[in-house]
């Protein structure tokens, strides 16, 4: 800011005063004087005397305009303190740019942004414009051409050279602030200068996070439907993966999420290793990934390098977990020309890999969908039937073989379908176990059986135990002895009356906690039984720490007995284990003679199959035993 005083005021007075003195003093001093010699001398004395005024007057009149520049420098000082106050609090960098000279001068927290010191700068434009990030220069030039055309200050972002080497982010602002007064030309411009890196990079962190997985640092799912879509304009075809891990849930519940995250992130990297370039890869779920590629043929021998990169064990402490994988692929345009179309079509065709034992990927194929629709319909009804009560159960007696008395009875569940008609275990018990609804189904098949036992001991009615199925979903709860305990309490019926039989696989995902439940279990005094032994992957290991009572030969190794040599082996072999164990061994499905004796002669216990009794009705059941 430049102070302007006018000198004509000043001027003025003094030329006025001289007028006014010169004209009075010369009149008087000749009315009063005749004599030239005095009249000279007086002059002389009256000149001293005009020049002492004056000299006073002007003292005077300067001392008056120095004090009141004096006050005004005051104020602009106070004002320009206050504004360097402004800007060092708000850590602005002040640049002044005389445009025609082409100097440009900063402020000292101008140069604390870049790391630099006064003498690393010189005052000329270049020296500071070739610090702007090549890609913002564009930026910057057309701000500037803007605040001298449209005389509007301007505001932007742009990236400037630190002296350490990274890039600092910079919100700039300027105007033109003098002008040539006849052309209009810009002459100085000035602003300032502000480091924005903590919020840009904060803005980039939350971009991350909005448009990846903060688990693997993959896209996710917002990320992928961006790209599909943007791939979908761009080019004719584009494959999409869907890759899901087979039983991933078990490492979740048996080493707890902290370790099925570590397995994640391994997963994700091995994954994104064994990509193509053009491949993209996001993590859109737990377990689950989506690829998208362009070519079909590429797309079999990516899920061919998938599988297979999945094959070696994963290590994480001292863990290690063999893995593997389904994937399903959908294509565009044939299987769909929408995310929600391929994201769809690729997981049904990823669940029917699931279920296929010999094709760990498939494409999508319509049919696929009417399956899809037609399983969607058999759970609607499923759940229906167990809040309409549509089961019953039946019943079917377990013999002893040395007495050929009735030593208990094995509850079995039908599902009474109000079109289909009677449906058994194998149409359903599967699909309930993979929905989870064999919970609800499970409560209801013991709430029934318990209250038939409440109804035969209300008769008199011998029946010694019953055999209730319970599926590994069941046992898996963390509350299911609470909820048996709960049903058995309200029926009154004694916990020694009833034998809970269990599959091999049921403690093979969690044998810790299962041993824990069954542990619990028979401390209340259930009985506990393996059924189908033989079919499934047990350790022997675990049989020995489990409380069990019996084993339950599978009807498999039962129905070629005593044709079948290597039937006979095993069956040999799971009774010697049993008695072993001490435990008693009970054959499933015997319908002949031959097959009896053969049990008999190599020590099984007791038998259970059509040789002696099918399945019946509870009313039959009892008019059997009352015949028999």
């Amino acid at each position: 800011m430049r102070l302007y005083i006018s000198p004509f005021p000043i001027v003025l007075m003094y030329a006025v005063f001289a007028i006014l003195w010169i004209y009075v003093s010369d009149h008087a001093v000749e009315y009063f004087v005749d004599n030239v010699t005095l009249f000279a001398t007086l002059s002389t004395y009256k000149g001293f005397f005009f020049i002492a005024i004056t000299s006073l007057f002007l003292y005077g009149l300067i001392k008056a305009k120095l004090f009141q520049i004096e006050q005004m420098q005051n104020k602009l000082n106070e004002h320009e303190q206050r504004l360097e106050y402004v800007i060092q609090g708000a850590n602005l960098g002040y640049w002044d740019w005389d445009y025609v000279s082409q100097k440009h001068v900063v402020n000292d927290t101008w140069l604390s942004f870049l790391g630099l010191r006064r003498e690393d700068i010189d005052e000329n434009i270049e020296d500071w414009s070739k610090r702007i990030h090549p890609e913002d220069k564009i930026v910057t030039e057309k701000a500037i051409a803007y605040t001298i055309e449209h005389r509007r200050p301007y505001v932007i972002e742009f990236r400037m050279l630190h002296r350490d080497g990274h890039w600092v982010w910079i919100e700039g602002s300027g105007a033109v602030v003098e002008r040539d007064e006849k052309t209009g030309a810009p002459l100085r411009l000035a602003g300032t200068h502000r480091d924005v890196s903590d919020r840009k990079n904060a803005q980039k962190e939350m971009l991350f996070l909005a448009l990846n997985d903060p688990l693997t640092k993959l896209p996710n799912r917002f990320y992928l439907k961006q790209e599909l879509e943007k791939r979908l304009s761009a080019e004719s075809r584009v494959c999409f993966l869907f890759l899901d891990l087979d039983r991933f849930k078990t490492i979740n519940d048996m080493h707890g999420h902290t370790t099925g995250d570590k397995v994640i992130q391994i997963v994700a990297e091995r994954l994104k290793s064994l990509l193509q370039p053009c491949d993209f890869i996001a993590r859109v779920g737990g377990d689950e990934f989506v690829i998208l590629s362009a070519e079909p043929l590429h797309v079999e021998v990516l899920c061919q390098n998938l599988l297979e990169g999945l094959e070696e064990p994963i290590a994480v402490g001292k863990e290690r977990f063999k893995l593997s994988a389904s994937i399903g692929i959908a294509c565009s345009p044939e299987h769909g020309k929408s995310f929600e179309a391929l994201f769809k079509n690729a997981d049904t065709a990823m669940y029917e890999a699931k279920k296929n034992a010999h094709a760990h990927y498939l494409f999508y194929a319509a049919s696929m969908t009417e399956q899809l629709l037609h399983t969607s319909k058999f759970d609607t009804d499923l759940k229906r039937a167990i809040d309409g009560d549509e089961f019953v159960i039946y019943y079917q007696p377990q013999v002893h073989f040395t007495s050929g008395e009735m030593i208990g009875i094995e509850a079995l569940v039908r599902w009474q379908h109000p079109v289909q008609g009677f449906l058994l275990p194998s149409y359903f018990i599967a699909r309930a176990e993979e929905t989870r609804l064999i919970i609800p189904l499970g409560l209801l098949i013991i709430k029934k059986t318990l209250k038939q036992m409440q109804v035969w001991q209300a008769h008199n009615f011998a029946y010694r135990k019953v055999a209730i199925n319970i599926s590994s979903i069941q046992i898996e709860e963390e509350d299911f002895s609470e909820r048996l305990e709960a049903i058995r309490h309200e029926s009154t019926i004694e916990a020694k009356c009833i034998e809970l039989e269990i599959t091999e696989s049921s403690f093979m995902n969690n044998p810790k906690h299962v041993s824990q439940t069954l542990q619990k279990l028979e401390n209340l005094g259930y009985k506990i039984s393996i059924d189908d032994f033989g079919t499934g992957y047990s350790s022997l290991s675990y049989l020995k720490q489990l409380p069990l009572h019996k084993l339950k030969i599978d009807r498999s190794f039962v129905q070629d007995l005593p044709r079948d040599t290597d039937d006979q082996a095993i069956s040999k072999a799971i009774i010697a284990l049993g008695k072993t164990l001490e435990l008693e061994v009970m054959a499933e499905g015997v319908e002949t003679e031959e097959q009896k004796l053969f049990l008999m002669q190599n020590g099984c216990d007791s038998m259970q199959g059509f040789l002696y009794a099918k399945p019946m009705s509870a009313e039959m059941l009892e008019n059997f035993v009352r015949h028999n």
